[in-house]
């Protein structure tokens, strides 16, 4: 997955939220990999998915519906149990919407 203009500024938005947690945050640049933020803690590692909506994203169910292959592709890197992937979603002035994304589900998690 390519990157685009647009979408970079959600990026930065979503590293500086990862640093402000206390995570050292990398972001992929251009990638193709599912993941476009890692943000390595002291006891965790989190891959981050972020996406950009117009609008909020009305609930967990319609997170599934609209991004199913997007999770999909983030449950098939696999990786420690240390290892938590995580799906924000950034909706205009309501900010970011997060989702822990599991074999079988998601959740909404809470962040800061």
């Amino acid at each position: 997955m390519t990157t685009t203009p647009r979408a970079r500024p959600v990026e930065f938005e979503a590293r500086a939220v990862l640093d402000a947690q206390g995570y050292h945050a990398l972001r992929f640049n251009g990638s193709r990999s599912p993941v476009n933020l890692v943000g390595i803690g002291e006891k965790e590692v989190l891959l981050v998915q972020v996406r950009r909506e117009r609008l909020p994203v009305p609930g967990i169910r319609e997170v599934n519906a609209r991004y199913r292959a997007d999770m999909d592709r983030l449950r098939a890197i696999g990786g420690p149990r240390c290892c938590t992937k995580e799906i924000w979603i950034c909706a205009g002035q309501e900010g970011f919407q997060y989702y822990e994304v599991f074999p079988g589900g998601l959740m909404e998690v809470e962040r800061p």
